[in-house]
């Protein structure tokens, strides 16, 4: 799967882990992803599980009842510079919202672990300073 760089962003506005979620799902929503009810279920999820993945880094998704809102695969990555208290006193810079289903839910989220398990890798991710860089070497890496 490729990124879209319509779809890479790095704010520094937003106040809550709620705020990202909502961002995220949005941009989901607007590329055609996903219905807009798929918001409400990347909450959902969060309430109930959580989706802090290792240091730094989240991946906001759907439940799995809401696969059937996914129109097809994306992933929105939104850069947080300062940093978002996300659960328990633990930070996040780095949000990855994604949409898939069936297989390609499981293809997007090995092709993220894969890089985000490696530390060299994601020091990069996190010293990328503008959107075109992080695309960039998000693209050229997943």
């Amino acid at each position: 799967m490729r990124f879209d760089r319509n779809l890479v962003f790095i704010k520094a506005d937003f106040h809550s882990r709620d705020e990202i979620v909502e961002f995220l799902g949005r941009q989901l929503v607007q590329a055609g992803a996903v219905q807009p009810d798929y918001i409400a279920a990347m909450h959902k999820r969060e309430q109930d599980i959580g989706t802090y993945i290792t240091e730094g880094i989240a991946i906001p998704h759907g439940t799995e009842e809401s696969r059937s809102l996914v129109n097809k695969a994306a992933i929105a990555v939104v850069k947080l510079p300062q940093g978002i208290d996300w659960i328990d006193g633990k930070k996040v810079y780095l949000a990855f919202g994604i949409a898939g289903n069936n297989d390609d839910h499981v293809a997007l989220l090995g092709g993220l672990a894969t890089i985000l398990m490696d530390d060299r890798q994601k020091e990069k991710l996190m010293a990328a300073r503008s959107e075109e860089e992080l695309f960039t070497y998000l693209d050229e890496n997943i």
